[in-house]
């Protein structure tokens, strides 16, 4: 008698153990998951504006400066034609707070402070949006055991989390709106800055290398995409030896026209080495009738921020 009940006995206890680990699912199921898979609510914080753009706009001055110059387009077309053209592009920019804005003469002497027509110009930065911290996703549960509470949690993390992206994307668009209006009256004023710059014609000669030294100046000191434009016909007959580091910069050469087209198509090959060995990327030449707000916008635009 003894020995059966001690038989029946060892049988149940593998048989309880059994049910034990079929009704808490083992510890996890064959699918890896324990319980039903939860719907979490995501939550994503707005996204940033990015890095810094400085963008900087040499004008050539001294169009007229030397016997090359083209009589197709006298004095003061090309400064003037720039000037608006620059002007008309600042709206287009997709400008953003932490974004730089300079401008220069080029003249025989480029690198004279004097030739600054606008100093470098930074969009103010808003003050960095306060956003509550996210809710905390439940941790998933180790047993079946722990199934209802673990669903209890994911209602209320899902109720907290919609809560949370509602209050986190009206904070984002009351900045953004913010932000658009800092950047409105920026270029209201940047216009103003530009349009009201006198040219004055420099008859001595052209220093392009002078003009990219100040850029590279610029450049240097202010981390993030740099973006170039120069308006003139590249004709430099200063020989100003700076070669100064550009830092990858994107170059747009525009109002680019020499009567020759020999000459031209010449110069346009000398300046993709010469801006080869400052460190530029490969300068994009608009001739002077392909040269519009629209076109500059596009191509400074083509490589992203």
């Amino acid at each position: 008698m003894t020995k059966g009940i001690r038989v029946r006995f060892g049988l149940a206890l593998p048989l309880a153990a059994a049910l034990l680990v079929a009704g808490c699912g083992g510890f996890g199921s064959s699918n890896g998951s324990v319980c039903p898979a939860p719907t979490l609510e995501p939550v994503t914080m707005p996204a940033g504006s990015g890095s810094s753009v400085t963008y900087g706009f040499l004008i050539d001055r001294a169009y007229t400066g030397d016997a090359k110059r083209s009589p197709s387009y006298p004095w003061p077309q090309l400064p003037m034609t720039a000037l608006n053209t620059v002007a008309g592009a600042l709206t287009k920019l997709d400008l953003r707070p932490g974004d730089s804005v300079f401008g220069t003469w080029i003249s025989h002497n480029s690198n004279d402070t004097r030739e600054i027509f606008l100093p470098l110009t930074q969009v103010p930065k808003s003050s960095a949006a306060a956003y509550p911290p996210a809710p905390v996703a439940p941790k998933a549960p180790i047993n079946q055991l722990e199934c209802n509470d673990y669903s209890a949690k994911v209602r209320a993390y899902n109720t907290a989390a919609k809560e949370w992206q509602a209050k986190a994307n009206g904070i984002a668009q009351a900045a953004a709106a913010q932000d658009a209006q800092t950047v409105a009256m920026f270029i209201d004023r940047t216009q103003s800055a530009i349009r009201g710059a006198s040219p004055v014609q420099d008859p001595v000669g052209t220093d392009i290398y002078g003009g990219l030294a100040v850029a590279g100046g610029v450049f240097g000191a202010n981390p993030g995409k740099h973006k170039l434009v120069l308006f003139s016909d590249m004709t430099d007959t200063i020989g100003n030896p700076v070669r100064p580091d550009l830092q990858q910069s994107d170059i747009v050469v525009g109002l680019y026209h020499r009567d020759d087209p020999n000459d031209q198509g010449k110069g346009q090959r000398d300046w993709e080495n010469a801006f080869k060995t400052l460190n530029a990327r490969t300068p994009v030449f608009l001739p002077w009738a392909a040269t519009t707000a629209d076109k500059i916008v596009e191509q400074l635009k083509a490589t992203g921020r």
